[in-house]
């Protein structure tokens, strides 16, 4: 199935997997057997595409000291090429675009659609501890995607936190700015605290009919967290975890399998809250530990979201007829 036509609202389900690339300094054949183990782990389950991640440091994003310390990884250009060859799996490539100066990322663009053959990226705008970032506002990237050619890119995402509609209300507002301005798709923060992601969803779905707009494919993602240090840097990253689902999870014998079954939960009641609109959506998994029994769990996840999303659309035509 094409990516492309996913991404641009096929109507089918898209579901990716995300990944962050290794450390910087592993040798390409240690880079290779990496990708050669999560090609392994994704072996029985289909995805749409990997998602890889620009890691960065954001020292201080909110304020407080990062859990675990910052180590500089591969670019993330060059993992997900070699994700798609390891893998044969189509690949997203994320870029924070306000860490080049000048006319650095342009040339960061052309580069990266030439010599690494990459077709899709998701770019990522400044956080709030970047201050004076050097490089291209967020509207300014995804303006200068458009200028590469022979050939371009085929889509290009970003990035939402749904958890910000709640505190600001203008989360489906900023979708509508970041849709006109010409991103394709969206994959959200991991998601904890479902009925935020309800209500943005529903002020975008609003806002793009009163415009007269197709809305753009937004990705649900979840993560596992299965131990207090790895809950401890999710909130780091800015991830809402509710008091209630922190009790739920590390008050059951099993904590990785209860985070499962809550992300579960949590998407079922999303689909079903939005079953009448008209944004399409898609579903991710990733892990933000790297204990293996997270990084499995987060595998799991995944095939227990494409379920859940048959389940419940199974459920929805039943219902309706």
């Amino acid at each position: 199935m094409n990516l492309t036509e996913q991404l641009t609202g096929d109507g089918s389900v898209a579901s990716f997997y995300g990944t962050v690339p290794p450390r910087e300094g592993t040798s390409d054949s240690e880079m290779r057997a990496i990708a050669g183990k999560l090609s392994s782990r994704l072996e029985d389950f289909s995805t749409s595409a990997l998602l890889v991640y620009d890691v960065q440091n954001e020292d201080g994003r909110n304020g407080k000291p990062r859990p675990f310390p910052f180590v500089p990884t591969v670019q993330s250009r060059r993992y997900a090429a070699l994700l798609r060859e390891v893998t044969g799996r189509p690949v997203i490539c994320y870029k924070a675009a306000p860490a080049h100066a000048g006319d650095n990322f342009q040339k960061w663009l052309k580069e990266t659609r030439r010599d690494f053959n990459l077709r899709y990226l998701s770019l990522v705008g400044s956080s709030s501890s970047d201050g004076d970032a050097p490089g291209p506002t967020l509207e300014k990237a995804t303006q200068m995607t458009a200028t590469v050619e022979d050939p371009g890119f085929e889509a290009i995402g970003g990035v939402t936190i749904p958890e910000r509609h709640m505190a600001k209300g203008n989360e489906g507002r900023r979708l509508l700015q970041k849709t006109e301005q010409g991103m394709d798709f969206f994959v959200s923060q991991i998601i904890y605290r479902p009925g935020a992601t309800v209500q943005m969803l529903q002020s975008y779905d609003r806002r793009c009919q009163e415009e007269g707009i197709d809305p753009s494919l937004l990705v649900l993602n979840f993560a596992p967290c299965g131990h207090r240090k790895t809950l401890q840097f999710m909130r780091w990253l800015g991830v809402d975890v509710p008091d209630a689902a922190e009790e739920r999870i590390f008050s059951a014998d099993d904590p990785v399998s209860a985070s499962v079954k809550l992300c579960q939960d949590n998407l079922a009641q999303i689909l079903k809250r939005t079953a009448d609109l008209s944004v399409p959506l898609g579903v991710a998994a990733e892990s933000v530990s790297k204990r293996s029994a997270e990084i499995d769990a987060s595998v799991e996840l995944l095939g227990v979201l494409q379920e859940t999303v048959s389940d419940v659309s199974s459920e929805i035509v039943s219902v309706s007829t």
